[in-house]
């Protein structure tokens, strides 16, 4: 039997920045169904676009991934507006004094350079297939791989999305509820340049819909849309959703994009509100949407993992002689370390979808109020603009 430190579990952006991390932190390190990245697209974009903030950003950095990526698949975002009710909330990253509020970058671009991190690796054992059964040992977990081979580990990293099994293995409760809402996407050419602004709104139904800046002139859309909205937009062709979007850019404040033209299929996936009951156990800790899935609207469910990954990789690295990897005190260590940062943005996402509801639209003068009071606020807008960075809650 194959004997490890840790066993990741869960081979996609989140697992592998692990398995890099927690190897630089001098641990033995296998990785669980870690598959090769798709290889890049030869037009466009990819569906799957994140918006990284700087301390995502410093963490692919010191991965040695960052670098890795072409630069011309990245743009970084240089202005933010949101807008609702008629009024306006604007960032701008010369004001905040920062290089850029984020940098958008495709997911499979960000899978592909941490593959070529993990191959100069020498603390990470790449395991292709998945593991189909997990049993608790005295001294750590015994993972069986769906071809019977078995390895041990002291500690189980539960990197397996939100079905997480690496959860129900160790009996994590989980708090899960559907927003009623699904997550349109598509890109988009533009017919002038986006200025590197990332635009959003919230809409008459309760929906929110983002345009985030791609390089070139092209956009990609997240529409988290109703149920029965959302429907009718899958069934869209690509040209047919730019004709729909195009009638939100006035909302946008950007009708100067117009006309949009499709530059890629059409994509969704549901939304869902999940916490698991703990982020730790008895040998296990749970990363990324293993542990917590948010609302897209504050573009934050990937750093929310990667940075969950930092957080982990500094309290195992600093841990005694004496203690044992998978020992409860320490990875309650870890849990405190994201119990704040995970709260925050789970309550400021909830509470704008619940303050944007249709039921609520009475209140539409007080929130353009609001808006508008926050955006004249230099110093507010400077402590958000931090909190957003990810480096705040890290320090």
């Amino acid at each position: 039997m194959l004997g490890d430190d840790v066993a990741v579990v869960g081979g996609g952006l989140v697992g592998k920045a692990a398995a890099l991390a927690l190897a630089q932190a001098g641990l033995r390190v296998s990785l669980c169904g870690a598959g090769a990245a798709p290889a890049q697209a030869t037009q466009g974009f990819a569906q799957r676009i994140y918006a990284l903030n700087a301390a995502s950003r410093e963490l692919l950095q010191g991965l040695r991934a960052w670098d890795q990526i072409p630069g011309e698949r990245v743009q970084a975002v240089q202005g933010m507006r949101i807008v609702a009710d008629g009024a306006a909330l604007r960032f701008d990253a010369y004001a905040q004094g920062v290089e850029a509020l984020a940098w958008i970058v495709e997911s499979d671009a960000i899978e592909r350079a941490l593959d070529l991190a993990l191959r100069f690796e020498r603390g990470v054992r790449a395991v292709p297939e998945a593991v189909a059964q997990a049993r608790r040992e005295q001294d750590g977990w015994e993972l069986e791989l769906r071809s019977g081979a078995r390895l041990h580990a002291a500690l189980m990293v539960g990197a397996d999305g939100r079905s997480s099994q690496v959860r129900e293995w160790s009996g994590i409760g989980l708090r899960s509820r559907p927003y009623g809402q699904t997550a349109v996407v598509c890109n988009f050419t533009c017919e002038a340049p986006h200025g590197a602004a990332a635009l959003q709104t919230f809409t008459a139904d309760g929906g929110v819909l983002a345009l985030l800046p791609l390089p070139g002139q092209q956009v990609s859309l997240v529409w988290s849309a109703p149920e029965i909205l959302a429907e009718e937009l899958r069934q869209l062709s690509p040209g047919e959703l730019a004709l729909r979007v195009q009638q939100q850019l006035d909302a946008l404040q950007a009708r100067h994009l117009a006309p949009l033209r499709a530059a890629g299929a059409v994509g969704s996936w549901p939304l869902v509100l999940q916490r698991a009951d703990s982020v730790a156990a008895e040998g296990v800790a749970l990363l990324g949407d293993a542990a917590h899935v948010v609302h897209p609207m504050a573009g934050h469910g990937l750093n929310l993992g990667l940075q969950d990954v930092q957080a982990l990789a500094a309290v195992l690295g600093r841990r005694g002689a004496g203690e044992a990897l998978g020992h409860l005190p320490l990875l309650q260590r870890y849990a405190r370390a994201r119990a704040e940062q995970v709260l925050a943005l789970e309550l400021a996402t909830e509470g704008l979808h619940r303050l944007y509801s249709p039921g609520l639209r009475w209140l539409a003068p007080l929130r353009a109020l609001g808006l508008r009071a926050t955006d004249r606020l230099p110093l507010l807008k400077t402590w958000l603009a931090g909190y957003a960075s990810g480096r705040s809650v890290l320090s």
